[in-house]
């Protein structure tokens, strides 16, 4: 018998999404003291031994799921950004509200990421995906500095301006110390608008 294919429930067409998803529930739940292998095996319904199928141990799961996390905000700073044609200053207005709101959602996953607790080593796979977010950002400086929106200086520099500005701001809300409760989603959005109409000021000719 293949003891990585035991038990009624271990019927998931993608075994490796389906463990991301426990892990992914598990950390929410019980933080990352709560996520083992076995929990998460017993969290998807497949076998203890099913997860080495994909991940060697805790710090690799782990670090799967941040980079799950990174893809994840990449995505939805090009969704944010792809609703704006022209407008290199409305593209960054709306991935800086795109990459806060991310984080206040989902603070567990946010905190993983940026967190400190990974470490990537050689895995150059993770490190592209975790740059993808910051490289979205560069671009849409190099066509405000191409347009005359922006400051001609190195693009580089002026995203790491508006990457920090919101990750800060990320960071400040998901450790509860800026009011979002009594806003609510639309008044947090508009608290980072005003920050980042601020960071776009800085860095408008």
């Amino acid at each position: 018998m293949n003891t990585d294919a035991e038990g009624p429930h271990y019927h998931h067409g993608d075994l490796r999404n389906a463990l991301l998803a426990a892990a992914e529930q598990l950390l929410v739940e019980q933080g990352v003291a709560g996520l083992s292998l076995r929990a998460v095996a017993k969290q998807a319904g497949v076998s203890h031994a099913a997860p080495y199928r994909h991940f060697r141990d805790k710090a690799a799961l782990l670090r799967a799921l941040a980079q799950s996390g990174f893809e994840r905000l990449a995505a939805v700073i090009l969704a944010a950004t792809e609703t704006v044609s022209h407008s290199p200053e409305q593209k960054l207005l709306e991935a800086g509200v795109a990459y806060v709101r991310l984080a206040v959602d989902q603070p567990e996953i946010s905190q993983l990421m940026f967190g400190g607790g990974i470490k990537p080593q050689g895995d150059m796979a993770y490190r592209q995906v975790a740059r993808a977010a910051f490289d979205a950002l560069v671009e849409i400086i190099q066509e405000g500095v191409r347009t005359g929106a922006f400051r001609d200086r190195d693009p580089q520099e002026l995203a790491l301006v508006a990457w920090t500005a919101m990750h800060g701001m990320a960071m400040l809300m998901t450790a509860h110390l800026l009011d979002t409760d009594s806003t609510g989603a639309a008044g947090v959005d508009e608290q980072v608008r005003s920050v980042a109409r601020n960071v776009i000021y800085g860095i408008s000719k």
